[in-house]
């Protein structure tokens, strides 16, 4: 499993994933956002990374959790960084974070607890670990990089 360390080091290099200046991380969020078609008040990005996608959320309120501290140094304005969930979130994102080298069971266990209302997940398609979100309202896959990216907007289930 990827150590804090590990991502510390990664991080020491501005935008590091490329995401600023690549075309297709362009084409990726607006994929991205073209499933959340409402207003959310409070919106929660776990695995924030430096908040590229975060500061994009149509939210109010918009908070992010990275174990990067120099990550959420770059945080944009518009988002908050926080240790741990602070209630429920109408949106809750998870990009790039449900694979075996990350803790992907503490990450879904964060996701369920903190949603009330929606969930999106997305990924590389052959490495994300599979887990129940709930009612899957839409999901689509695109070439990405040299990959498919696999992204899956999700109804919280009553139960939940």
């Amino acid at each position: 499993m990827q150590t804090k360390e590990e991502l510390e080091q990664w991080y020491d290099n501005n935008d590091p994933w490329g995401y600023e200046t690549n075309r297709e991380d362009t084409v990726r969020l607006k994929k991205l956002l073209s499933l959340l078609d409402k207003k959310y008040h409070k919106a929660l990005d776990i695995g924030a990374g430096e908040g590229f996608v975060a500061k994009h959320l149509p939210a109010d309120m918009i908070s992010g959790i990275e174990l990067s501290e120099v990550a959420k140094s770059r945080f944009p304005a518009n988002v908050v960084p926080i240790k741990e969930p602070m209630g429920k979130y109408d949106l809750v994102i998870s990009t790039g974070t449900l694979y075996e080298q990350y803790d992907h069971k503490s990450i879904y266990d964060i996701i369920m607890e903190s949603a009330s209302h929606h969930i999106l997940i997305g990924g590389i398609k052959d490495w994300l670990v599979d887990y129940n979100f709930g009612k899957e309202i839409k999901t689509i896959e695109f070439p990405y990089r040299e990959f498919t990216q696999k992204m899956t907007i999700y109804e919280v289930s009553p139960s939940s």
